[in-house]
This record gives structure tokens, C-alpha cells and sequence, in this order.
């Protein structure tokens, strides 16, 4: 995952380690960046209400795809935030978004994340809105679901945040062990994935689901390592079904890891459980850092008890706006 420090940032990562040796990252600037952009779109409603301007904005994206027009570090630092949130959507569903690149980019590679955003005083913003524009030959990106419709469905998520102790913290006052628990908690979930079943998150989860996916590379290699298969996303679930799958969810959670779903897991019982995934026999995951080095926290308002690793979705209803589940031939994920 890019990274782009702060010397008011300081740096953090949670490592995850398989049984297999494989280990993982997922540093606590992606959460912050993530959050970033969640602010912005908050505080610019207009993105959603105003239709014509939306589709505009769809329209520039695929502009922007076509010609691979942000795949450097300073095209995506450059990226008006309108079109960043685009970006953002269509990678919630990682399993149309790596077929639509591989499929229609002139390279057939997946467009990753390189730039992390640490912070935004006053004095900086996102660059605004400029419209792409090319005078190469006409060039195409049809992205293989509707990101309109799919922008529309994240306004629940964006809703949710807005209650979250999350939206309005200081981050650079997140707690390391919080941090850990959060992520902790989200690998414990796609643990539970299989390949013909939906599982659905908690509010909390679901965030930390939502920052790995936004780095598309790294998130299918950790799914596939981790439950054996890439675990899509589906925002698209009827309540009825998430409601149900929430339920089964929490059910699952409980007989596997003896804690109440949205509470966090105790690792000393997560070191001594082993249990069979979809594909492999993977010891649940061990944190580790980096040796003697001063691990604070990542700058932007997270919250330092965000503790309770799930903060549960309200009622038991699921997770809105992007709620998990497995299914299909590719695993793919509901929610």
C-alpha cells in the first residue's frame, strides 16, 4: 500500500499472520485516508442529490479509466474528490471492478491505490472538479455495473458514520491497541466466509472492509490467503435477507469465537482456535510490529475507544450500504 507520511502522522500497522507463514498488512494511514474522503463526501451531499452532476461524474471517471489517467502517484493525489469517491465505489465490489480493468485497460492490470491522504487542515483541500479531457483517439471504460445506482446505495454507510465516534475524533489520537482490535475483528469476520453462504458485518467491520478494498491488490491477496477465494462485496442485498444474514452471522460468530457479535475477540482464545475455512486450515491471525519502534497512531479522527470492534449496526438488522456475504462461483460476497 502507498504511503505518504506526515511528520504529524505517526505510523502504525496491524500485521496479520497465517499459519503458512504468509503475513499481511494494514497500516492505520489507509483508515485515515478513507476517512478523509468519507468527511469530504459528508460535507458535499450534492454529490447524490443532484443526479446530472452524478452522472457527470461517472462519466469523467470512465474518461479517466480509459486513458489510465490515475495510476501515478501525482495523477491520484491530484484526483478531485468527486471522482476519488467514484473510484471508491466501484472498488467495494472488487470482483466486477478487477474484471472491468483487466478486461477493458490496455494493459489488463487492476488500477491499484499508491497515495494515502494523512491529513487536511483548512488551508487544504482536494483539487477541485476539472473535467478530463483527451485529444488522443476516442477510448472506452463501461464498468460492468451501474456506479450511479451504486453511489446512491452508499448513502445509508455515509449515514451511519455521521453517528460514529469516528466522523468527528481527532485521529491522531487513535489508540494503537483500538486499531488493532478493529482489524482483528474485520480478519475474524472474512474467516468466517464461504463460498455459498452471506455473512454481514458490523458497522465497524465494515469500515475496515471498506478501507482494505480501496487497495484492491493487497485486499485479494490477504481474501484469497484467508478464506481461500476473493471475497466479493455486495451492497445491492435486500434488508429482509441482510437482516436474516445478520443474524446468522452473529450466530456463527458466537460458536466460533465465545463473544457476543460487535464485542472484540479475546486473542489469547484466537491463538489456541483453529478452524477450517473454505479452502484451508488457517491459525488465526497473530499481530505483530515493528520491533522496538515507537508505534502511535496514524493521524485522523478515529476514535481511541473505538474499542468495542463492531459498534454493531443498530438493531441486528445488518450493516446498510455495504453488508457482506459469500456465494457464487467466485465467492463472491454480498453486502
Amino acid at each position: 500500500m502507498g504511503n505518504s507520511y506526515s511528520s504529524s502522522i505517526s505510523y502504525i500497522e496491524a500485521k496479520i499472520q497465517t499459519s503458512d507463514g504468509q503475513t499481511f498488512e494494514i497500516p492505520y494511514d489507509a483508515l485515515v485516508d478513507h476517512i478523509l474522503l468519507l468527511r469530504q463526501v459528508i460535507k458535499h451531499s450534492e454529490i447524490w442529490q443532484q443526479e446530472k452532476k452524478l452522472n457527470s461524474f461517472v462519466e469523467d471517471y470512465c474518461r479517466r479509466m480509459a486513458y489510465q489517467a490515475f495510476t501515478t502517484h501525482r495523477q491520484q493525489r491530484r484526483l478531485p474528490w468527486q471522482i476519488e469517491w467514484i473510484w471508491h465505489v466501484h472498488r467495494l465490489h472488487p470482483i466486477a471492478y478487477s474484471n472491468d480493468c483487466i478486461n477493458q485497460l490496455p494493459d489488463h492490470k487492476v488500477v491499484d491505490k499508491n497515495y494515502t491522504r494523512l491529513r487536511m487542515k483548512k488551508h487544504q483541500h482536494y483539487h477541485s472538479f476539472v473535467p478530463f479531457k483527451s485529444i488522443k483517439h476516442r477510448s472506452t471504460f463501461i464498468p460492468s455495473l451501474d456506479l450511479a445506482s451504486a453511489v446512491l446505495r452508499q448513502i445509508d454507510f455515509l449515514q451511519k458514520f455521521q453517528k460514529h465516534n469516528l466522523f468527528a475524533m481527532n485521529l491522531q489520537t487513535m489508540k494503537r491497541d483500538s486499531f488493532e482490535k478493529m482489524v482483528q475483528n474485520y480478519v475474524s469476520f472474512v474467516k468466517l466466509a464461504n463460498n455459498n453462504g452471506i455473512i454481514v458485518p458490523t458497522f465497524e467491520i465494515d469500515l475496515i472492509w471498506h478501507t482494505h478494498m480501496r487497495f484492491p491488490s493487497s485486499y485479494q491477496e490477504t481474501s484469497k490467503a484467508l478464506c481461500g477465494f476473493l471475497l466479493n462485496h455486495d451492497d445491492s442485498i435486500e434488508d429482509n435477507v441482510l437482516t436474516d444474514g445478520y443474524q446468522k452471522t452473529a450466530d456463527r460468530w458466537k460458536s466460533t469465537y465465545n463473544v457476543d457479535y460487535g464485542k472484540n475477540i479475546d486473542r489469547d482464545n484466537l491463538k489456541t482456535s483453529q478452524y477450517l475455512s473454505s479452502c484451508a486450515m488457517i491459525i488465526a491471525p497473530i499481530f505483530t510490529y515493528p520491533p522496538s519502534g515507537y508505534v502511535s497512531n496514524g493521524g485522523n479522527d478515529i476514535g481511541a475507544s473505538c474499542g468495542g470492534g463492531g459498534g454493531g449496526c443498530g438493531g441486528g438488522g445488518g450493516c446498510g450500504g455495504g453488508c457482506g456475504g459469500c456465494g457464487g462461483g467466485c465467492g463472491g460476497c454480498g453486502g
